[in-house]
């Protein structure tokens, strides 16, 4: 039960690390200025669409990371949950054979 145990915490620090990039994947990204969204005709227009596509697709990554840190913490969940039914399982069973109540 001690690898299902370490299993689980394995996925603990999954999920933990993809919360972290789940909050920090948007900080980095480049001001509306590194797109130049203030340059005048197509080129702004450009700019500003490519701004919005940048942000658009880090927001998506972010989603994503969050979500993917939740299904972590949900099977290292199910892995622990698993751990201790087969830890009561053992317990009963050895009861059983040694006559215990």
């Amino acid at each position: 039960m001690e690898s299902l145990r370490v299993l689980a915490a394995r996925l603990d620090e999954a999920s933990e690390t993809m919360a972290a990039m789940s909050r920090t994947v948007t900080a980095g990204d480049p001001a509306q200025a590194a797109f130049g969204v203030d340059a005048p005709g197509r080129p702004g227009e450009i700019g500003r669409a490519l701004h919005r596509q940048w942000t658009a697709a880090t927001g998506d990554r972010a989603r994503e990371a969050h979500a993917a840190a939740q299904q972590l913490a949900t099977a290292a969940a199910a892995v622990r949950a698993a751990a201790d039914h087969y830890t009561d399982v053992d317990r009963d069973v050895r009861h059983r054979l040694t006559g215990e109540a």
